[in-house]
């Protein structure tokens, strides 16, 4: 049987939504002096709010036990959503609450800290929004020129300066700090996920396995194809359509690490293949590397084999690729060529359809079929190459712009398929 329903994701929201709150909830409900009774319910919201911002600021760390189970470009867009809604929440304890001095001092300046990195993440860092949203895509594209990719996530970091504001405005307030199992609770909470930040920080960047650029070309017009070695003995964990991240020590300007997918199947070559669209202030700078370059790669992230390894081997595989993101889809197909599978592949310009020789390979195996075109398939063509029996023995593989990766899971959806049938991976951060 086919997994129909994606019960780790739903789980995972109820956990982060309802179950770490409650605890917290808890123990201040039982402690808090009823002369407060009026402030009750906006003394809940505070709490829930910083519960949700110290779980938002754990998954920034990249939690790789959590990017097995979920993905990462879930993460990330749960880490934006709770960190939005946590700043709703402030703004109601804010407003139904009454404080002085250093208590009102604090408070107001973690919310106005808060609020205005909120706003400016929603442009700059949340793709997931931006691309969905033309007129914050166009106002992120003028302000890029000047608020480069390694500033802006420097001023996203300054979310921990308002945690941190957070944590002393609760610890002014005398009857708070009275209620010692709440205080447990919060400290601890507070220092755990402290300690996986500075951990993230810290001691995960002494891991990161140290590559060597030994090729660098042009594959079309604005795609370069970087080949590059693994260490020895490299204890680097990769699937086929994983992604890593990679960053440049010793180049001014590419230090910060980025995610680009694999376009090769991960074997005992020692070598990983990454093809790289340059659409910004890093990827366009790629240029410059030169045979020898020392690469940091952390990874490997994704799901794509993941999800494959929990259908029947006896699924059949439908790809739906557009431009640049068929690149982690590439390597996926490598690892599975004793798969039935039914390849979907275009792209704007002829230039832009990377890849054409590996998929003329693929064509002669006899259970591979491949339709590359210039200009989006047609919902008609789609439904048309679709095996007999879909609904029930096929899965679906996604990957392109993020318009046309919702465009196609919503047709999907609307012509019978599940949810756990389609797997996607959006690069929106």
């Amino acid at each position: 049987m086919l997994k129909k329903h994606r019960y780790s994701f739903e789980l995972f929201w109820l956990i982060a939504i309802f179950l770490l709150p409650l605890p917290f909830i808890q123990t201040l409900s039982n402690g808090l002096p009823i002369i407060y009774q009026s402030e009750f319910r906006a003394i809940y919201y505070g709490t829930i709010a910083y519960v949700w911002m110290l779980f938002a600021i754990y998954l920034s760390t990249k939690p790789k036990w959590l990017d097995r189970l979920i993905g990462l470009p879930e993460i990330y867009m749960v880490h934006g959503m709770l960190s939005i809604a946590a700043i709703i929440l402030a703004y109601l304890h804010k407003e139904g609450t009454t404080s002085s001095g250093w208590i009102k001092t604090t408070g107001d300046w973690a919310f106005d800290l808060f609020l205005g990195l909120m706003i400016y993440s929603l442009i700059f860092m949340a793709g997931w929004l931006t691309s969905r949203i033309p007129f914050l895509n166009t106002i992120k594209k003028f302000l890029e020129k000047i608020f480069k990719h390694e500033l802006s996530v420097w001023i996203h970091r300054l979310n921990l300066v308002a945690t941190a504001l957070v944590f002393i405005h609760v610890q002014l307030i005398s009857y708070i700090t009275a209620i010692k199992p709440f205080m447990a609770w919060f400290d601890l909470a507070t220092a755990f996920v402290l300690f996986s930040y500075l951990a993230s920080k810290l001691v995960v960047p002494l891991t990161y396995k140290k590559g060597t650029v030994i090729t660098n070309k042009l594959i079309s017009d604005n795609v370069r194809e970087l080949t590059i070695t693994l260490p020895k003995r490299s204890e680097i964990q990769l699937l086929a359509g994983d992604y890593v991240f990679i960053s440049f020590p010793d180049i001014q300007g590419l230090t910060e690490m980025h995610p680009f997918s694999l376009s090769n199947a991960p074997a005992e070559t020692g070598t990983i293949v990454l093809a790289i669209r340059g659409d910004g202030d890093f990827t366009r700078a790629l240029d410059q590397l030169e045979n020898g370059t020392t690469v940091l790669i952390d990874g490997g992230y994704g799901r794509y084999e993941e999800f494959l390894n929990e259908q029947p081997q006896s699924a059949n595989i439908v790809i739906l690729a557009g431009g640049i993101g068929v690149t982690p889809l590439i390597s996926t197909v490598e690892d599975n060529l004793d798969r039935n599978i039914k390849l979907l592949y275009s792209a704007h310009n002829q230039a832009d359809l990377i890849y054409q020789d590996k998929i003329s390979r693929w064509q002669t195996l006899g259970n591979i079929d491949c339709s590359v075109q210039v200009g989006r398939f047609k919902n008609n063509q789609v439904i048309q190459e679709l095996p007999r029996g879909w609904q029930n023995n096929t899965v679906f593989l996604i990957g392109g712009p993020s318009k046309m990766m919702h465009h196609w899971i919503h047709f999907l959806k609307s012509q019978g398929a599940k949810s756990g049938q389609i797997y996607f991976e959006e690069f929106s951060w």
